[in-house]
Parts: C-alpha cells; sequence; structure tokens
C-alpha cells in the first residue's frame, strides 16, 4: 500500500499538468473562431455547466465512489473531451465536446480532493469527530494543492507555448488533441499505480441529487465566500489575464510568460502555505490575499503595459495561492467532516467558476479590459470584507 501510495502526488502533478495545457488558451481558440461575445460566452460556459453540475449534483455522488475510479472516469472524460474539440469539425460537435470536459474535469477536481484526504488515511474520513488532528487534514490538501497546482504551473504555459510556436487554429487543434492523448495516458497510469481508495466506513452510498445544504453547519456567508478562490482561478488567471493580453496587443509568448510567472508564484507560496495558516490562522491568510489581489486588478486596470502586466500576473499568483490554501480548510472545519465538507466546497467553487468564466468572457467584450479589472478589484474587495464577517462570526460562536 505504501509504495503505490507514494505515487499519488507525482500523479497528482501530472493530472494538473494535463488539465491546465489547454485552459489559457480555450478562451483564445473560442476568440480565434469567432470575436462574439455571445459565441465566446456559450463557449466557457458550457464548460463551467459541466463542471457544476457534478459539484450541485454530485456532491452525494462523488463522496460515496472510490476515489480512484472518480479519477480514472473523469481523466478518461476530459482527455476524450479535448480530442473531440481538437477535431470537431461543427459548432455542435464543439460545444458538446466542451460540456464533457466540464464533466470530466469537475469529476476529476472533486475526486481528486476526496484521494488527497483518503491517501492518509484508506477506508477513513479526516474529522474533528474521529481525533485527528487538525493539522493533518491542512497539510495534506496544501500537498495535493501543492502537487496539483506544480502540474498547472508547468502545463498552462506550455500550452500557450504550442499554440503561439504554431500559428493559426491548427496549433490550438495540436494543443488539444496531444493534451487528450496524454489525459488517456494518465488515467491508465492512475489505474495502475494507486491503491484503491474506498469511501469511509458508515457513508451513505453514492446517490445523484441536489446538495443538502440546511441540514449542513456552516454559515451561507463562507459558502459565498468559498466561491471566490475558483474565481480568482477561472476568472483571472485562465480568462482574463489571456483575454488581457490578447487585447493589448501582445504576443502569445508574452502572455505565456506572465501565465507562467503567476502559477509559479502560486506554487511557492502553495509550499509553505499550511505553515502560514498554522502561524496566522486561515482568515488573516484570506482577508491579506483578497486585498493583494485587490491591488493587482486596480493596477491592471491603470497601467497598460507589457512591464506592468508580466508583474501583476506573478503578485496576482500570491493572491491566488492564499484563496486556494485557505478555503477548503475553512469549509470543512465548518462542516466538521471531511469528505461532505469537501463536496460542500466543490459546489461553491463550481459557481464560482461559473461567474468567473463566463462573467470575465462575456464582460471583456462589452465592457473593455480595463473596466473588466476595475470590476474584478471591487469583487475581491467584497471577498475581503466577507472574510472579515465570518471570521468574526466564528470567533462570536
Amino acid at each position: 500500500m505504501r509504495s503505490q501510495s507514494r505515487w499519488f502526488l507525482p500523479l497528482m502533478a501530472a493530472t494538473g499538468v494535463t488539465m491546465s495545457l489547454t485552459a489559457p488558451l480555450e478562451v483564445l481558440f473560442a476568440r480565434e473562431i469567432s470575436p462574439s461575445s455571445v459565441y465566446i460566452g456559450a463557449f466557457m460556459l458550457s464548460a463551467a455547466v459541466g463542471v457544476i453540475a457534478v459539484d450541485v449534483f454530485g456532491s452525494r455522488f462523488v463522496p460515496g465512489l472510490d476515489a480512484r475510479t472518480a479519477l480514472i472516469a473523469g481523466l478518461a472524460m476530459f482527455g476524450l473531451a479535448c480530442i473531440g474539440m481538437g477535431l470537431a469539425s461543427n459548432a455542435t460537435l464543439m460545444m458538446a465536446s466542451r460540456i464533457l470536459q466540464g464533466l470530466g474535469g469537475g469529476l476529476v477536481l472533486g475526486a481528486g480532493l476526496q484521494a488527497a484526504v483518503r491517501i492518509v488515511r484508506p477506508g477513513a474520513a479526516l474529522s474533528s469527530h474521529t481525533g485527528t488532528p487538525p493539522e493533518d487534514l491542512d497539510r495534506s490538501l496544501g500537498r495535493f494543492n501543492a502537487a496539483f497546482l506544480f502540474g498547472g504551473a508547468v502545463g498552462a504555459p506550455a500550452g500557450l507555448l504550442v499554440a503561439g510556436i504554431i500559428e493559426g487554429r491548427i496549433g490550438f487543434q495540436i494543443a488539444l488533441v496531444t493534451t487528450g492523448a496524454l489525459a488517456l495516458a494518465v488515467a491508465g497510469t492512475l489505474a495502475v499505480a494507486l491503491p484503491r481508495m474506498a469511501i469511509a466506513s458508515g457513508m451513505p452510498p453514492p446517490r445523484i441529487g441536489l446538495p443538502r445544504f440546511a441540514r449542513a453547519p456552516g454559515s451561507r456567508p463562507a459558502i459565498v465566500l468559498a466561491m471566490s478562490g475558483e474565481f480568482l482561478r477561472a476568472g483571472v488567471l485562465f480568462t482574463a489575464l489571456p483575454l488581457a493580453g490578447a487585447a493589448r496587443g501582445y504576443s502569445t509568448l508574452m502572455i505565456t510568460g506572465a501565465i507562467a510567472l503567476m502559477c509559479g508564484a502560486e506554487i511557492i507560496v502553495l509550499a509553505m502555505a499550511h505553515r502560514v495558516i498554522a502561524r496566522v490562522g486561515v482568515f488573516t491568510l484570506l482577508i491579506k490575499a483578497f486585498a493583494l489581489g485587490v491591488t493587482c486588478a486596480t493596477l491592471t486596470a491603470a497601467v497598460p503595459s507589457p512591464t506592468m502586466y508580466l508583474l501583476v500576473s506573478a503578485v496576482f499568483g500570491i493572491s491566488l495561492a492564499g484563496a486556494t490554501a485557505g478555503l477548503p480548510v475553512l469549509i470543512v472545519a465548518q462542516v466538521g467532516e471531511s469528505s461532505a465538507g469537501l463536496a460542500k466546497f466543490r459546489v461553491s467553487a463550481g459557481i464560482g467558476q461559473l461567474a468567473g468564466m463566463v462573467g470575465c468572457a462575456v464582460l471583456a467584450a462589452q465592457v473593455g479590459i480595463a473596466t473588466l479589472f476595475v470590476l474584478i478589484a471591487f469583487v475581491l474587495l467584497a471577498s475581503t470584507q466577507l472574510a472579515r464577517s465570518v471570521a468574526h462570526r466564528m470567533a462570536a460562536t
């Protein structure tokens, strides 16, 4: 078991590479096909619909699955979808593949969090009710996020690099088909290298249905706050920053550099995030992360220069790392049990992804890049104040 488990983090890094290879270029691919804000919005929405369908209707389904099986199935769906997008000959097949990509991606993200917990203690869930130290949960999620996002830091610029070297639509298509083949290869490796990661004893069997938020502890403001992390990732990293570079006439290679800087900074901070949480607390980390994001968004809107674009991208990575590290820990702490808490977090993250991907794509075409980043700054400022409010509520209980 131990010899198999040691492959978990390297394989999660490989999964991160796979799922991030085409993420920043997909909005540029849509823009290449049609400059229409309606088409770009529909293209981004179609993937988000798939992710949110898994997050919402699978909130009682994914936690009841063997995590390895769910990871394999999600990666296979994601891979086939990327190949379908790369080879699509019409808009219908393109959108169908995009929805399948979202379904596969949502399954991988939900199952990955469950696997990160179960790999520490197979067959059991980390919970405040089982006597498992909270720092074990922080460390498990932190290591998973660091590995997965390290892969993302490698993958996201690599896909853009291919599209930059091979100009035109063919570059995007080659990147998509290559990503699909890699996803299928990683899925096969997972099946061989990882042990089964079954559900905790006493958990109900998998069931498709709406989440039961009313029966779970945790305040609504905390759920809203949990959306902001995926808003940052999907809205800023994978949508707004690439569109800003394209709108200002920067080369694909410069956009690649900006994404690489953002991802690299995020990885460095994530590697030490669990120590920061232990020292200053999760709320201090979140407040500072969102406040830093406000500054970055404001500078992006006010100073349209290549140097500022690259600098702000790197600092945005620090902001994103704080949200990525802190938000799942916050939700699990409120729920008190890891499987249910992580499922609840994924629902919130899916809604944040929907808002980020679709909202930023449509607004960029409608109001322009500068106004878009002003609006992003207001969203992050609201998240800062919401984090303060949730902190005060939890301190009072």
